[in-house]
């Protein structure tokens, strides 16, 4: 068994934390130029405890035009023969605040811990801004103050939580990993591009795929945008609405129809009306991986519309 084995196979123990509410926390430093203070305290990660029994200057390079967000993280080395020593070091970024793409990840050989985002600003050699990066790892999940935290703890199975915001990096559409809000109502919104009906019986969009419409979504909604309608990828009992918006022509004698392959059981709710107030609702418990989609059906001559579907999850996801 490698060193990496051992840091990286640890039964679900989190990745990186510190201890206390102080520990190896950024600040400025109140005398030296372009540096940081890292407090006292101790920090973990990838099966490793470093501990600093009095507080630690960090220097970072100095800046003549523009901004910088350097990284300050607890540097791990396994490398040597009896391991260690960890070192505080700065890593400097872009004028973007993210955590650099040179920030060593290596659990078993050298890995970086991050500690905080320090914005440097030309002109000022005192931080202009400081991000926390620390977390805190308890019995029921990972706590952290910054949601950059979830740019770097991206193992799948991940609790975090942010303020009051709750997420999980887990699998999503075509395998994808993905952060989900999970004490968010989810709940979205697709459109369709505007279609032309010639005048006899089609389904809403057809031949076209949905758009998700972000603004009036949650993030990471559990439902993707399929041909003609809209995939929900968790089980559960969901609230629908369809309408019609934008409509062009003359408005026709009408069937609006939902239509969930509900596990291959095919559920319709039908509503019947003018196209210009044509408006259904409906609700049911679908089950993962099951189809949601609306047809239309007229008597009248040739128009054209936009279709909109609205679906929001019963409770908490």
């Amino acid at each position: 068994m490698t060193e990496t084995d051992r840091a990286k196979n640890r039964a679900g123990v989190p990745d990186y934390g510190v201890y206390g509410a102080d520990d190896f926390k950024v600040k400025p430093h109140p005398s030296i130029p372009y540096a940081v203070i890292v407090t006292k305290g101790k920090a973990h990660g990838w099966g490793v405890t470093d501990e600093a029994t009095e507080d630690q200057v960090v220097q970072c390079g100095t800046i003549s035009s523009g901004t910088r967000y350097d990284l300050i993280a607890d540097r791990r080395n396994w490398q040597p023969a009896a391991g260690g020593p960890s070192t505080l070091v700065a890593i400097p970024g872009s004028d973007v605040a993210e955590i650099p793409a040179t920030r060593k990840v290596g659990p078993g050989v050298e890995d970086d811990q991050p500690l905080a985002l320090v914005k440097w600003k030309a002109g000022l050699s005192a931080p202009e801004k400081i991000i926390d990066l620390r977390c805190w790892a308890g019995n029921g999940g990972v706590v952290a103050k910054e949601d950059l935290v979830r740019t770097y703890l991206t193992r799948i199975g991940t609790r975090l939580r942010i303020g009051s915001a709750e997420w999980q990096y887990t699998i999503g559409p075509n395998d994808i990993p993905v952060w989900i809000q999970t004490n968010l109502v989810p709940r979205a919104e697709f459109v369709s591009q505007n279609m032309d009906y010639p005048g006899d019986s089609q389904a809403w969009g057809p031949g076209t795929s949905l758009k998700l419409d972000e603004a009036s979504s949650t993030p990471n909604p559990p439902f993707q945008a399929i041909q003609d309608g809209v995939k929900v990828m968790e089980s559960g009992a969901y609230f629908f609405e369809a309408w019609l918006q934008g409509a062009t022509g003359s408005p026709p004698d009408m069937t609006l129809a939902l239509i969930t392959a509900n596990g291959g059981i095919v559920e319709t709710s039908v509503k019947q009306g003018r196209a210009w107030s044509a408006y259904i609702v409906g609700s049911a418990y679908v089950s993962a991986g099951s189809d949601v989609r609306v047809s239309t059906s007229w008597r009248t001559s040739a128009w054209r519309a936009k279709c909109r579907m609205k679906i929001t999850k019963a409770g908490l996801a």
